[in-house]
């Protein structure tokens, strides 16, 4: 039976050949398709472009988490709020609106608390994780990933 680590694995080994592919498209280069030689009086090669932009920008996107999950876990700490108003880790790091988060959530529909990636923002009543609900900020357990 096939486990997470297996397809993790697997999906690892797909991250080379999303590089050549972005890299040959242009895309890395641009952030689009515009580098490649295209017939902008074909309608059929302006639909291909359309279609290639968007699978490009997924695999984009999946090579950057592919990339975020590879980075060594640096610290597991709490929040507490700075002098500064904004919420840090006991290590220093501190997070602003945007800023993208991994954090220990419970939910009520899992039996156990769990990590999601999500970003920090913040509205007329503070600071909070988008698509978590309301979660406690002050005190919460997070992961700061990256190179040691």
């Amino acid at each position: 039976m096939a486990d997470l680590k297996m397809v993790l694995k697997k999906t690892n080994d797909l991250k080379w050949k999303i590089d050549s592919v972005l890299r040959c498209s242009t895309y890395d280069d641009y952030d689009d398709l515009s580098g490649l030689d295209i017939n902008y009086r074909d309608g059929e090669q302006l639909f291909l472009l359309e279609e290639l932009q968007a699978i490009m920008r997924n695999l984009d996107e999946v090579r950057g988490r592919l990339t975020y999950l590879a980075l060594p876990i640096r610290e597991v700490s709490r929040l507490h709020k700075n002098e500064s108003g904004r919420y840090e880790t006991d290590g220093g790091h501190y997070y602003t609106c945007g800023s993208p988060i991994e954090a220990l959530v419970e939910d009520g529909y899992h039996e156990v608390p769990y990590w999601v990636w999500t970003r920090l923002e913040h509205n007329e009543k503070g600071y909070y994780l988008v698509g978590c609900g309301s979660v406690e900020m002050d005190g919460l357990t997070v992961r700061v990933r990256g190179e040691v």
